[in-house]
C-alpha cells in the first residue's frame, strides 16, 4: 500500500522497532560479524545514528526509513527497497547496494566511498555533496537525480543513465567524462545544506509522489 498510509515501525510493530534499535547499538561493539536482517520489514524505521557495519538487509523494504548518520560500512543492502529513505549524513563505504531500488531517497553529504551501486534505480535521489570516491554506479539509473556539489571524480559511471540529473559547477566528474552528452543538466548551486534540527523526523516525514515513471 502507500506508504504514507503506513504507520511507524514504533507504532506498527513496537517490538520490532525496540530489537532494531537493540542491535543498532550493539552492533556498534560486537565482535561477531554478518548479523541477518534480510527480508524483513523495516518500512518508515527509525535507525537515525544506528550502527549496522556488515550487516545484511539483502531483500529488505525499508522504505521512508529514517537512517540520519546511520553507519552502513559494508553493509549488504542487495535488492533493498529504501526509496524515500533518509540516508543523510550516513555512512556506506564499501557497502553492496546492487539492484537496489533508492528512488527518491535522501542521500545528502552521504558517505559513499567505494560502494557498488550496479544496476541500482536512483531516479530522483538527492545526492547532494556526497563523497562517491571509488564508487560504481555501473548500469545505474541517476535521471533527475540531484548531484550538485557530489564528488564522482573517480567513480564508475559506465553505461549509467544521467538524463535530467542536476549538476552545479561544484559536482566533480571523471576525467574525460563529458556529463554534457550524457544529458545531465547544469543549474545553481544548493548552496549551505540546512541544519538537520530544523528537518521534520522522519518518522513524520510524508513521501513525495515520484514524478519518474514506472
Amino acid at each position: 500500500m502507500p506508504i504514507n498510509d503506513i504507520a511507524p515501525l514504533e507504532t506498527r510493530a513496537a517490538d520490532a522497532q525496540v530489537a532494531l534499535t537493540a542491535l543498532g547499538v550493539l552492533c556498534r561493539h560486537r565482535e561477531q560479524s554478518w548479523v541477518n536482517l534480510s527480508i524483513t520489514d523495516l518500512r518508515r524505521a527509525d535507525c537515525d545514528g544506528l550502527w549496522f557495519p556488515e550487516v545484511n538487509f539483502d531483500r529488505a523494504c525499508m522504505e521512508a526509513a529514517g537512517l540520519y548518520h546511520a553507519n552502513l560500512t559494508q553493509a549488504s543492502l542487495v535488492s533493498v527497497n529504501l526509496r524515500h529513505a533518509d540516508l543523510t549524513t550516513a555512512i556506506l563505504r564499501r557497502a553492496r547496494c546492487v539492484l537496489a531500488d533508492l528512488r527518491a531517497a535522501k542521500l545528502v553529504e552521504t558517505d559513499l566511498r567505494d560502494a557498488d551501486f550496479t544496476e541500482t534505480d536512483l531516479r530522483e535521489a538527492n545526492l547532494r555533496k556526497a563523497d562517491a570516491h571509488g564508487a560504481v554506479f555501473h548500469r545505474a539509473d541517476l535521471r533527475m537525480a540531484d548531484l550538485r556539489g557530489t564528488d564522482l571524480s573517480t567513480a564508475d559511471l559506465v553505461e549509467a543513465r544521467l538524463t535530467g540529473a542536476l549538476a552545479s559547477e561544484h559536482t566533480r566528474w571523471p576525467a574525460d567524462f563529458d556529463h554534457t552528452a550524457a544529458g545531465v543538466v547544469h543549474t545553481d548551486d544548493s548552496g549551505p545544506e540546512p541544519s538537520p534540527l530544523l528537518q521534520p523526523p522522519g518518522m513524520t516525514w510524508q513521501a513525495p509522489p515520484l514524478r519518474s515513471t514506472p
